[in-house]
């Protein structure tokens, strides 16, 4: 299967692409990189429209912008998947994935469209979103029917927040509702250690002060 690291968007608390940060003298996506390369994959992508991620690996030009709160907005989240027409296992590149997140990630045997994350709701009253970190697609024919269901839910005003991202996408493919939190044990890989989506600066500081 292919790999593609996902390393658009806008980030405005961020002097360079988030996915560029140094964590322990390495950027997080060249310690992604070197973590599915240790583990036997070779096929890698990023996914970007900057060209400062071309010396990591082959760049799938990624023309879709977004940030939070209405700022520098262009097309839809979701797109941010760069679309294929076989399977292949998506990496947020803002992530810090674990080495034994990697392993999981690469070892699970599934015929379905799988997302991965380290939420554990288990019924729709739960209120808190969790952390996603990536989607492993079996079948990339029905993952992209439900990227384009999920920008028409958006477009009609059925989505809440006014936009939808990874949960938002995860719901419409599993048939649930746009807004309510639920979890499908078969269709849902927990990553429940240090594997962490960096959201802030701050978190930079903690984890190298944490691994010095």
């Amino acid at each position: 299967m292919k790999y593609i690291i996902m390393c658009g968007g806008f980030y405005e608390h961020f002097e360079t692409p988030k996915q560029l940060s140094v964590i322990n003298g390495e950027t997080l996506v060249a310690r992604t990189i070197r973590l599915l390369k240790e583990n036997g994959i070779e096929d890698i992508y990023i996914s970007s429209n900057d060209p400062r991620f071309d010396e990591y690996a082959p760049r799938l030009e990624h023309t879709n912008t977004y940030a939070y709160k209405g700022k520098k907005i262009h097309g839809y989240w979701v797109d941010a998947y760069y679309p294929m027409n076989e399977p292949c296992v998506y990496l947020h590149g803002d992530v810090y994935y674990s080495e034994d997140a990697i392993k999981k990630i690469i070892n699970l045997k599934s015929d379905k469209n799988i997302f991965i994350g380290n939420e554990l709701a288990k019924n729709p009253e739960h209120k808190n979103w969790g952390e996603p970190f990536g989607w492993i697609v079996n079948n990339p024919e029905v993952f992209r029917k439900g990227i384009e269901l999920t920008k028409y839910l958006q477009d009609i005003g059925r989505c809440e927040r006014g936009f939808a991202i990874s949960w938002e996408l995860y719901r419409v493919l599993n048939g649930l509702d746009i807004n309510k939190m639920y979890i499908i044990d078969d269709t849902y890989l927990v990553i429940n250690d240090e594997t962490i989506d960096i959201d802030a600066p701050f978190q930079i500081e903690e984890l190298n002060n944490k691994l010095r």
